[in-house]
């Protein structure tokens, strides 16, 4: 094989011209000095005619100023070439005047004492179309996510409110205490499903933020006064998976709860004492705490037996966590599980 074939003008003309994309070359007076065959398809000129024209002729008018500009600094740079991730998006203009979106990449190399330009360029009308689509799609999957994240907190609040209404409407204590924790357990869901709604990211969850709601929420269904029991949180940013928040919303719920119940008898004072943090091995760590009357054993949320504590150890094995219950001065319960990814 004879390699001086390769280095021929002729030979070298071939292979550019073969390219699908569109290979234009100008010299320092952005005057253009080769358009192969796919810049022909892509311009609509013909190399005869469009040789020796500004490059401006393939630009939008506005756009003219902003490539003398980018092309002035990149003469003046050390880089011999820049990729086409090193600009942003560019637009062509065909002959008949029409746009189109295009990438391009540039290099520079001094041919006897000057220096010429060659750009090569490409068409991303169809890649735009295909991302418009997808992207079109998208918004449409979010927003009937978005409603039915809205339609089932709506059922779910229909459901707390009838449950309100048997808890007013029971006669017997026990069972009226009973609809009111079923209520609550029920609106910590559809709070969840409220944050998903409003939340920009359908997949996860401002935690923090879905914490303090819930509590709000849990103050005002036992009636209790913020000047009584006080309530302080510290915590982390956190974005939480919707079924790892449904879990932990939870297991607050009943952790809360119980404590608003029987921490502080006989309208005692006291502090309720959230917080959450996440340590470099990716678990989070969650301390629901009260300086109340504590509790008879710190063995009491392995050996109770109500719906509620039964719920919460059930949890916690569905979290992939662990929970410690300490009793010292009040009540303090510890659940450390494991963030995904």
């Amino acid at each position: 094989m004879d390699h001086k074939l390769l280095t021929s003008p002729e030979a070298l003309a071939k292979i550019l011209d073969l390219a699908e994309d569109a290979i234009i070359s100008v010299d320092e007076g952005q005057r253009i000095v080769l358009f192969n065959h796919g810049a022909e398809r892509m311009f609509g000129y013909s190399a005869q005619e469009i040789k020796g024209r500004l490059l401006d002729v393939l630009l939008p008018a506005n756009a003219a100023e902003a490539h003398r500009q980018h092309m002035r600094t990149f003469e003046k740079s050390s880089n011999s070439s820049r990729g086409m991730a090193d600009r942003s998006q560019i637009r062509g203009r065909r002959k008949d005047g029409t746009e189109f979106p295009a990438e391009a990449s540039i290099s520079k190399v001094a041919v006897k004492g000057s220096m010429t330009f060659t750009a090569i360029v490409r068409d991303v009308t169809e890649r735009m179309a295909v991302q418009e689509k997808i992207m079109n799609s998208l918004r449409e999957k979010e927003v009937l996510l978005k409603e039915i994240h809205h339609r089932v907190k709506n059922n779910l609040q229909v459901i707390a409110s009838l449950l309100g209404l048997q808890s007013r409407a029971a006669t017997d204590e026990h069972m009226r205490r009973m609809l009111l924790e079923s209520q609550n357990r029920v609106h910590t869901m559809a709070l969840l499903h409220e944050s998903l709604y409003q939340s920009k990211n359908l997949s996860e969850i401002d935690f923090p933020g879905y914490i303090h709601q819930l509590v709000s929420h849990l103050y005002r269904s036992y009636g209790i006064d913020t000047n009584r029991i006080r309530y302080e949180s510290k915590m982390d940013s956190l974005q939480l998976n919707p079924e790892a928040a449904v879990a932990c919303g939870l297991i607050i719920n009943e952790l809360v709860s119980n404590a608003l119940k029987h921490a502080f008898p006989d309208g005692g004072t006291g502090l309720m004492r959230i917080e959450l943090n996440v340590d470099a091995n990716n678990r989070a760590k969650l301390i629901v705490a009260d300086d109340g009357i504590g509790l008879s054993s710190d063995s009491e949320l392995e050996t109770a037996r109500t719906l509620g504590l039964r719920l919460v150890r059930t949890l916690v094995e569905q979290l992939g966590g662990t929970m410690q219950l300490r009793s010292a001065a009040g009540t303090e319960a510890e659940l450390t599980f494991p963030l995904g990814g």
